[in-house]
């Protein structure tokens, strides 16, 4: 299967997941704005830039993009740091935690594993989300265009969808049945939040200081229970923040993996 990727620069190998309704592009301004000197290897999701779609229309779990993952990162050919936006953040832990990968760290920007299951009770805003969903399957079988407003609007704020460029929304009315895929693959995945603490490698979990309840409230538990996690969060950010504020974003990487090799160097001496 050919896939859309990007693969340029020398030094430690980190790969970048977009997250939905996007493709390995999303990350540029990002990459172009690190200071470290690092193999950058950036991946189109399937359906996504010129990946091709590998989900049957009855997908029901994250098995196939767990090995999705594992097959770009076994062609990298040598450990890779994994980085997701989103849903790419999503699938950075999907692949983690069934052990399909064995990144050296993880860094997540505005991560949304929702379907995840408290250790008791539920989360508030969970059937707000699954009706949303729902709503936006019926819209696209409806065959409204516009379907996919209702949920960058959700990952947003109303309006957003509106506010985008119109190529940029062309793009997400061409691949919105793909998303109808991620939100499939994306039910699927559900382990307790206690899960995450087998996740024993460093994790820098970002998001923006204007995320929705779901993804402050993922983020905080996440980053509790994983041993070495820690909460950053960008300010005057929302869900897009690797696109609003890529120069944040970038400094936060640079941190990061200067505290992982610094730890590293010393653990040796």
């Amino acid at each position: 299967m050919e896939v859309d990727i990007s693969d340029t620069g020398t030094g430690p190998a980190l790969l970048f997941l977009p997250g939905s309704f996007s493709t390995k592009e999303a990350w540029g301004r990002v990459l172009a704005a690190l200071d470290g000197q690092y193999r950058l290897i950036s991946v189109s999701l399937p359906g996504y830039g010129k990946t091709p779609e590998i989900r049957p229309d009855a997908v029901t779990d994250m098995k196939m993009m767990q090995n999705f993952v594992a097959r770009i990162v076994q062609q990298i050919g040598e450990p890779v740091h994994l980085v997701g936006h989103s849903y790419g953040g999503l699938n950075t832990f999907a692949a983690t935690l069934s052990g399909a990968v064995a990144p050296l760290s993880l860094i997540t920007f505005e991560a949304n594993p929702i379907y995840s299951l408290p250790d008791a009770g539920s989360f508030e805003w969970l059937d707000r989300a699954v009706s949303l969903v729902q709503r936006f399957e019926r819209a696209y079988a409806s065959g409204d265009t516009d379907a996919a407003a209702l949920i960058i609007d959700f990952w947003g704020t109303p309006g957003f969808f509106e506010s985008m460029p119109e190529v940029v929304r062309d793009y997400c009315r061409h691949t919105t049945y793909t998303n109808v895929l991620d939100w499939r693959t994306a039910a699927g995945f559900t382990p307790k939040i206690a899960d995450y603490a087998s996740i024993n490698i460093p994790a820098s979990l970002v998001r923006g200081d204007l995320a929705n309840q779901a993804i402050v409230e993922i983020t905080a538990l996440l980053s509790q229970v994983m041993p070495q996690a820690s909460q950053q969060v960008v300010p005057g950010a929302g869900h897009f923040l690797i696109s609003t504020h890529p120069e944040q974003c970038a400094k936060i990487i640079d941190r990061h993996m200067i505290s992982f090799y610094h730890g590293a160097q010393q653990q040796m001496l």
